[in-house]
């Protein structure tokens, strides 16, 4: 079995095997303490530990399913009970970031239905992938416009160029 960086520095390999529905790559987050989303205190009191399965971007075109081990803490301050923040893959999510974003960039040259297809995803899982992370790219290019705006944004007219037929 060939050792490949997987490239998130947030998770340690543990183990890389190899099935006939793709690679199954088991991490852990690297980090052994947490902060608490509800008070903000640090804790590294481990509550318990679940597995997610993750997929990510292919190697070598065979799909790759990561086994992250999320560890539950428990907060020393306020007793409360929560899950490992993790930056690669969002809350609830059934895929990386950046699979998500590999996937969108593959529906803006096809259609939805084509990389469902290709993916084996469900359509409408494809679906609200790409409309998520379409209104997150037109939101910053909103924010972005009006940043620049604000800037006193000045607009150039060659009038001679236009005259002559040749406006670029």
């Amino acid at each position: 079995m060939l050792s490949i960086p997987l490239g998130l520095p947030e998770f340690k390999v543990i183990k890389q095997e190899l099935h006939s529905y793709g690679y199954a790559i088991h991490v852990e987050k690297t980090e052994t303490q947490e902060r608490c989303p509800h008070c903000g205190f640090a804790t590294s009191s481990v509550h318990d530990k679940r597995t997610r399965k993750v997929r990510d971007l292919a190697i070598f075109h065979q799909p790759v399913y990561l086994f992250v081990k999320v560890k539950r803490y428990r907060c020393w301050n306020c007793s409360q009970v929560f899950s490992a923040s993790l930056e690669s893959i969002s809350p609830n999510q059934h895929y990386t970031n950046r699979f998500c974003g590999y996937l969108y960039e593959l529906c803006e040259g096809t259609t939805i239905q084509e990389v469902s297809r290709k993916h084996r995803i469900p359509y409408t899982t494809l679906e609200r992938i790409y409309y998520s992370i379409a209104s997150k790219k037109a939101k910053e290019r909103q924010t972005a416009i009006e940043a620049s705006s604000q800037e006193g944004m000045v607009l150039s007219l060659d009038e001679i160029a236009v005259k002559k037929g040749t406006s670029v």
